[in-house]
Formats: structure tokens, sequence, C-alpha cells
């Protein structure tokens, strides 16, 4: 039973190897990828002056989502003004800079 169960993880592995490969030959954005980018056009845009309602309000529907599904609201909360705050100090969008070295910036 060990031994089917080894195999079974070790194909597992070798499978999600591949496929990590394969995404980055193709370079096709990963869901993650896309949240990160997400995340930072809302926050940014809601940082700009008279957008602090719709911020307020999307981070109510973030909240919400997130206690939804079993995470703590203060947590979440404190999670997301944490974000928020480094954005508003100046953190800019976190760039994949190895994409841009190797495939240069226009692609």
């Amino acid at each position: 039973m060990r031994n089917s169960n080894s195999r079974r993880l070790n194909h597992q592995a070798d499978y999600q190897r591949a496929y990590r490969r394969q995404q980055k030959a193709s370079r096709k954005p990963s869901r993650d990828d896309v949240a990160r980018l997400a995340l930072y056009l809302v926050i940014s845009e809601g940082l700009k002056d008279g957008q602090e309602r719709k911020l307020a309000a999307w981070c109510d529907v973030v909240t919400t989502g997130l206690v939804d599904q079993g995470f703590d609201r203060d947590a979440t909360r404190n999670r997301l003004d944490e974000l928020i705050e480094r954005y508003a100090d100046g953190w800019d969008f976190q760039r994949k800079p190895h994409l841009m070295h190797a495939f240069g910036p226009s692609q």
C-alpha cells in the first residue's frame, strides 16, 4: 500500500512540474498573477480622491466573501488595511522581473 501511494505521489509531483514548465513556456499567467494585478488596480483606483467610498464598499464585499469561507472578520479587515496602507505609502505592483529580462518589456 505504501509503495503504490509513494508511486502515485511521485507521479503527481512529476505531472505538476511538467505542467508548471509548460505554463511558464507558454507565458500563460496563473490565477495568482491575474489576482495580483486585479488587486493592484482596484486598490490603486480606490486610493484616488473621491473613490474612498468605492474602496470601502469593495473591502466590505471582500471581507464578507472571506468570512463566508471561514476566515476571521477582524483578521481579514486588518490584512486588507495593511495592503491598502502599503499601496498608499507607495508600494508598487509586484512585477515578475524575470519575465521582462527573458522576453523584453514589449512582449
